[in-house]
């Protein structure tokens, strides 16, 4: 066979595509990795540089599971929400210790900072149930970052309110 650049330029390609498959299939995250799959719900970047994480509704359904009934500046009466901590889909996705900051961001754009100190083991979650369903980007879903707001003072301040980012697709570790 007559090797021509086109030829070799196909071998390489290949090999870099195995070799990254390879690293991939090792890399321990629960949600798929590369490149997101269409029903992607949420992407989380790991580490400055990392390669992205993707989670599907069964990704964040895999994880433990929290809830709680709160009322919201946002919602009339006293929904029940329900879904992975943000800590624990931070860990799935391998989050470094040495993060100390992380980005989350909505479909719209809206980005804020949290730092990790604010981030406690079972609060806030990550709603993907409300009432126990689904909910739209209409209702402020398909996910929304959210703190039980009835439990105590320190999660009815402005700082919480502005946090609580719903419609969430994006969370970026700085």
């Amino acid at each position: 066979m007559r090797y021509t650049y086109s030829n070799t330029r196909r071998a390489v390609l290949l090999a870099i595509a195995a070799a990254g498959a390879l690293a991939l299939q090792g890399g321990g995250a629960t949600a798929q990795q590369a490149e997101a799959p269409p029903d992607t719900i949420l992407t989380v970047v790991p580490a400055p540089g990392a390669m992205p994480v993707h989670f599907t509704d069964a990704d964040l359904a895999d994880l433990p599971q929290h809830s709680f009934q709160t009322s919201t500046i946002w919602t009339v009466g006293v929904p029940e929400f329900s879904g992975p901590s943000l800590a624990s889909v931070l860990a799935a996705a391998g989050m470094e210790d040495s993060v100390r900051q992380i980005r989350l961001t909505a479909l719209n754009d809206y980005a804020v900072l949290i730092d990790i100190e604010q981030i406690e083991e079972d609060v806030p979650i990550i709603a993907n149930r409300m009432n126990g369903a689904t909910f739209s980007v209409r209702d402020k879903g398909p996910l929304w970052v959210v703190f039980p707001f009835d439990a105590a003072p320190r999660y009815r301040a402005e700082t919480i309110f502005a946090i609580s980012v719903w419609q969430l697709r994006h969370i970026e570790a700085l």
